[in-house]
């Protein structure tokens, strides 16, 4: 009898081979593809990230409102040497407010990079070399026996009146009239740096003509008597400022009009005389920190 097809051993064992192989097959697709590299993850450390590519915001150089403990007189900073390109000294109203304007720009060459480099605000003063003197923001303008010239911090201006200076001031001598100016741009540093401010707040709370009051303002005028000596180190000897006449200006501080105890607000003579010396041996405004002296340095 014939067997049936589906019974037929040729049959059934090429379906078993096909069986088997399907099966076999089935399983090859299920096995994870094995992948040549490095492993995503393990012991590697990851990566470390890109450095930013963006700037850096600068700190913005603003005023510090302290005083002995300002980091402009705790970290000793000095002026560079400085080649001033000053006219013909003359008397005369024009040829005076030459003479200044040369000086305030050599003035500003010798503390402009001091300050920038302590990351302290710099912007060059104003000058107002009128004949005579004016009133303006900061008030009245002074007597002529209270002062010759003076600094005004709310507009940042150095007022020099030629007619007073020359009459009342220096006369025919440069080196005066050098004295005067580098005093005053050394009252322009203490605004810059925010010493000023911070000392005329003392003066403010302990009232102008009070003990302490002139004390305080006797340290701002002896400071800027030593910043003076430090730019007229820093320019002796080259340009126009000979080592003579850098030397003469220094110790013309110690021609200075004596005040009365009561209106005391400069300083005697010595000491005027001492700080600016200070301030010209040393060229360090560190050693000009008249607000840590004892009241005697500073009488």
């Amino acid at each position: 009898m014939t067997q049936p097809a589906n019974n037929n051993p040729v049959m059934l064992a090429g379906v078993f081979v096909l069986v088997v192989a399907f099966v076999l097959g089935i399983g090859q697709l299920s096995r994870p593809r094995v992948v040549t590299g490095h492993p995503l993850a393990g012991s590697r450390p990851a990566p470390s990230p890109s450095p930013s590519t963006e700037p850096t915001t600068p700190i913005r150089p603003r005023a510090v409102y302290r005083l002995a403990d300002h980091p402009f007189l705790l970290k000793p900073a000095s002026l560079a040497q400085v080649t001033c390109a000053l006219p013909p000294f003359g008397v005369s109203d024009k040829e005076l407010a030459a003479y200044y304007a040369a000086g305030v720009e050599c003035l500003d060459a010798a503390w402009g990079p001091v300050l920038t480099t302590t990351n302290l605000p710099f912007e060059k003063p104003s000058l107002d070399a009128s004949p005579t003197l004016k009133d303006g923001p900061c008030g009245a303008a002074p007597e002529s026996d209270h002062a010759v010239a003076y600094y005004c911090g709310r507009n940042r201006t150095i007022y020099m009146p030629t007619s007073r200076l020359r009459d009342n001031g220096g006369g025919d001598a440069p080196a005066t009239h050098l004295a005067t100016l580098s005093h005053e741009y050394g009252h322009h540093v203490q605004a810059l740096t925010g010493l000023l401010r911070a000392a005329d707040l003392k003066i403010t709370d302990a009232g102008e003509k009070t003990p302490a009051g002139l004390e305080m303002s006797r340290r701002i005028e002896l400071q800027a008597n030593c910043f003076a000596g430090m730019f007229l180190t820093s320019a002796a000897g080259r340009g126009t400022v000979t080592t003579a006449l850098a030397r003469q200006a220094q110790e013309d501080f110690q021609y200075a009009v004596e005040e009365k105890p009561e209106n005391n607000a400069h300083g005697s003579a010595a000491n005027q005389a001492q700080w600016a010396s200070e301030g010209f041996k040393t060229n360090s405004t560190a050693n000009c920190n008249t607000f840590a002296a004892t009241p005697q340095q500073v009488a």
